[in-house]
């Protein structure tokens, strides 16, 4: 069956001026979402022909016409009375355009029906834990924490954290507030423990176990005060497994894990990523992610990345450093939160974490000679693509779609892809191989909020000598540093477009598909019901 007749009144619609075409698929979508299944064929014809022809594609706005476009077909996207569970044809064609758009569209196609289908949400939004309060923490000694995980002797050190051998093997963790925190975190990822502790879950999730030396999870540890800590040294203890901190592109002693050890953490982390995002709860942190991290302070961001905005990302790889979630499972709770809004804060939740596990994709591949970094004395760029296997990243990159659609959908997945794998392993080989981009911009006015202190400190944990920060003048001009890779060149585009092209993509496929599963189960999880594979 042909979708898309030539019908002289469709194709003239979109030959005509771009603002005329753009308020026509406003009307049309409006009207689709009136009437619904009664609407005319010649307005489903329309909306398929502004969709899929990219007549208007070179104008700035094109996204915005397309996304009205396909909003139109997804009101469609509705059940019948009387017809429970199966797709009614109007329903499974609209679904036939919007999939094939997916993997067959213009970029400014696809990302608008991504958006658009990543609002289809079905999921109620999870309900926070109660945490406890951090004025009321006790004070308790260290000895009576060690004695209540039965263990002993002089910690390790994790970054805030202090580390022991426990009994049955488990470790024994103190996590201890920073300095500016005020302990509502660690109140809530003990909380987030305990809550988790009593779900199930498809894969192996091993969740901390929270300890109350004072009867609450939160208390104030006493005689261990550091600079950078807590004043009053707010802290929370737990059991934890063994391996813990084993993360999948790095281990407690350094290297990093063999292929199937990486592989298997890793593709868990999707599936449980979706499994609590279909009980309406998103990690808000899989990893750090800027856009500017010099921005912090400045812009109401706080220059926190947001990959629908396709911009430059900032120290990808020193961002995959100790991610949120390793060989026990997902981590740092405390991020975690019902998710927020309508279905765009679900959508850009699924993405954040989709391009997190990439990007520690990327990263496992490079921990294959963490010496081979950066520039050398002349501005040559560190090649280290040969450390990239195309073939195991491409599995990878539809492991975590299908993963992550089975976690949260419940089904597993049915049909294409929405996207070249292989094309994207390439390109992500190309980019997170090479460092092209290594510098960025300490503006003038970011120098001017700064104290003389700050500024000295901010230039010294960017890599400039002590010696040289105290000589530097500040507020006049702006200091480039050398704090890369990044993925793009400063306050410019991503360089790896394709990468968030995939992630809205796969994010706003996984949700439509949750949406179809629930609302047609006859369906078997197919995003579209039937129709032809290519759209013309």
């Amino acid at each position: 069956m042909h979708y898309f007749p030539d019908v002289d009144s469709a194709t003239r619609i979109v030959q005509r001026d771009f603002t005329v075409t753009w308020l026509t698929a406003r009307d049309l979508r409006r009207e689709a979402g009136r009437q619904g299944a009664a609407v005319p064929e010649r307005t489903v014809r329309a909306l398929e022909t502004i969709l899929t022809n990219f007549a208007h594609d070179a104008q700035r706005n094109a996204h915005h016409l397309y996304k009205e476009a396909a909003a139109g077909l997804a009101c469609l996207i509705r059940p019948e009375p009387g017809t429970p569970g199966a797709v009614p044809d109007l329903a499974a064609r609209a679904l036939t355009v919007l999939d094939a758009m997916l993997r067959e569209g213009t970029r400014k196609a696809r990302l608008a029906v991504a958006e658009v289908l990543g609002g289809l949400v079905s999921v109620p939004a999870g309900r926070a834990p109660e945490a406890c309060d951090p004025a009321q923490a006790r004070g308790v000694g260290l000895e009576a924490v060690l004695a209540l995980a039965g263990a002993d002797g002089e910690p390790r050190r994790a970054g805030r954290s202090l580390l022991w051998q426990a009994a049955g093997g488990r470790l024994l963790v103190v996590k201890r507030a920073r300095a500016d925190e005020d302990g509502t975190g660690l109140a809530l990822e003990a909380a987030w423990m305990e809550r988790l502790a009593g779900e199930s879950f498809p894969v192996r999730f091993d969740l901390p176990e929270p300890l109350r030396p004072s009867g609450r999870t939160l208390f104030a540890l006493e005689g261990r005060a550091e600079p950078g800590l807590h004043r009053r040294g707010l802290a929370m203890a737990f059991l934890a497994p063994a391996d813990y901190f084993v993360y999948p592109n790095e281990l407690p002693c350094g290297g990093r894990p063999e292929r199937a050890a990486f592989r298997e953490m890793w593709v868990r982390a999707a599936r449980l990523f979706g499994c609590l995002a279909a009980r309406g709860i998103v990690h808000e942190d899989p990893i750090p992610l800027f856009h500017n991290r010099t921005a912090q302070g400045r812009r109401g961001d706080q220059g926190v990345y947001d990959w629908r905005r396709m911009g430059r990302l900032d120290q990808w790889l020193g961002s995959c450093r100790h991610p949120n979630f390793g060989a026990s499972g997902l981590r740092d709770l405390e991020h975690l939160a019902p998710w927020r809004g309508d279905g765009q804060g679900l959508y850009r939740a699924l993405g954040d974490a989709l391009l997190a596990l990439l990007l520690v994709a990327g990263s496992w591949f490079r921990a294959g000679d963490r010496g081979l970094l950066g520039q050398d004395g002349e501005g040559r760029p560190a090649d280290a693509r040969h450390l990239f296997d195309a073939d195991l990243l491409g599995e990878l990159i539809g492991g975590a779609l299908r993963e992550m659609s089975l976690g949260f959908c419940g089904l597993p997945w049915e049909g294409p892809l929405p996207f070249d794998v292989t094309r994207l392993a390439c390109r992500m080989a190309e980019e997170m191989g090479v460092d092209r981009h290594m510098d960025e911009l300490f503006r003038a006015e970011d120098q001017s909020r700064l104290s003389r202190d700050g500024f000295e400190a901010f230039l010294v944990s960017r890599g400039v000598p002590p010696g040289a920060a105290a000589r530097m003048e500040q507020g006049h001009v702006d200091v480039p540093l050398r704090t890369g890779p990044h993925l793009g060149r400063f306050n410019s585009q991503t360089s790896l477009p394709e990468l968030n092209e995939f992630v809205a993509c796969a994010a706003g496929r996984i949700i439509a598909g949750r949406y179809v599963a629930r609302a047609f189960p006859g369906a078997a999880g197919r995003l579209a019901g039937s129709g032809p594979e290519r759209v013309r």
